[in-house]
């Protein structure tokens, strides 16, 4: 029975395909396309994930993003602006713009860098390293909440094939 309501759950995407073999019948092989759009639909059920997560904070996910960037480079919680949008995956422009918003809400402050006087480095304040701890702890208690229908057994099954295809993924990506 759990097997017939996870398929009608996703009935969707056999429609997707269904649909796909109809309009493109010269198309070879359509499997490709059904993985992309679970992971699309993934990608928006965990977007909405995290943004509800965040939501009593006041955070978006981007800046949810820089202060657990903070977080995990570990005391003193300072990083070079150009480490925080490499590692992001952001522009300058756009990281100088997340970092105004943090700095404005007092989450974050630019200090000297003792290594080069003409640089700063970012820093999480206390208010910024107390607002990124309860977002965490909230993301973690949501997260086993969303996950609890899942045995550990599916969840190391699940992990193994997500970092597999990460690993694909990041291999066949255009850079």
């Amino acid at each position: 029975m759990g097997r017939e309501a996870h398929f009608d759950e996703t009935r969707w995407v056999d429609d997707f395909a269904e649909a796909w073999a109809r309009e493109y019948p010269d198309a070879e092989d359509t499997s490709a396309m059904v993985l992309v759009t679970l992971l699309a639909r993934l990608s928006v059920l965990i977007d909405a994930f995290q943004a509800a997560s965040l939501k009593q904070f006041e955070l978006g996910v981007n800046d949810y993003a820089v202060l657990a960037a903070l977080r995990r480079g570990g005391p003193p919680y300072e990083l070079a602006p150009s480490r925080l949008y490499t590692s992001l995956e952001r522009s300058s422009g756009g990281m100088t713009k997340m970092l105004k918003r943090l700095e404005q809400l007092g989450f974050v402050r630019r200090v000297p860098d003792p290594d080069d006087r003409r640089s700063t480095l970012v820093q999480l304040t206390a208010a910024g390293k107390q607002v990124e701890e309860d977002a965490f702890a909230r993301f973690v208690d949501a997260a086993h909440r969303l996950l609890e229908p899942a045995s550990p057994a599916d969840l190391d099954n699940i992990d193994d094939s997500l970092r597999r295809l990460l690993v694909i993924i990041e291999r066949g990506f255009p850079r």
